[in-house]
């Protein structure tokens, strides 16, 4: 199983951890793995895309993932949920038309971002089990969203550009 199908599963897990009066720090845990878990999707599937998928380069593939910066991705997802890129790229790759589907994925990267972020740095707000689950069940959509749209020629511009978004959006 990959890292991204455990860590859907572990929030999942964490999510139900205790039934009646679910601690803060489970369900905290559960939507960082849910991030967690869209994040090394999208990372697999870029690296994948840039060294290819054998066994034997599984290695690079790993040194590769290294480079991807969580600020830089959700950028590159802010544009491309919104359905139209910066100018500057837009004319040199029109027409460009960003399926619902990958709009979705990118759209719940940064609510996941965000929501991971108040999860590890903002007490004062509490998480509710159910309020966890609707993030739990984004993900999970997400995630159903790009296997949907992952053979897409724009969803493959999307994989290529996460990492390199800061400097191919000027």
């Amino acid at each position: 199983m990959s890292l991204h199908e455990d860590l859907q599963i572990q929030a999942l897990h964490l999510a139900e951890l205790e039934q009646r009066r679910p601690r803060q720090a489970s369900l905290r845990r559960a939507v960082s793995a849910a991030y967690y878990s869209l994040f090394h999707l999208l990372v697999d599937e870029s690296t994948k895309m840039m060294f290819g998928q054998s066994a034997n380069r599984r290695a690079f593939r790993d040194v590769l993932a290294r480079g991807f910066a969580h600020a830089t991705m959700a950028e590159a997802c802010r544009s491309f949920r919104g359905g139209s890129l910066p100018a500057q790229i837009d004319i040199v790759v029109r027409p460009l038309t960003i399926p619902t589907d990958l709009r979705t994925v990118a759209s719940t990267f940064v609510r996941l971002q965000e929501e991971r972020h108040r999860a590890d740095y903002n007490r004062a707000l509490p998480f509710s089990k159910a309020e966890v689950q609707n993030l739990l069940q984004e993900a999970t959509d997400a995630a159903m969203a790009w296997q949907q749209v992952r053979d897409d020629e724009v969803a493959k511009f999307f994989l290529i550009a996460l990492p390199l978004w800061s400097n191919i959006r000027r």
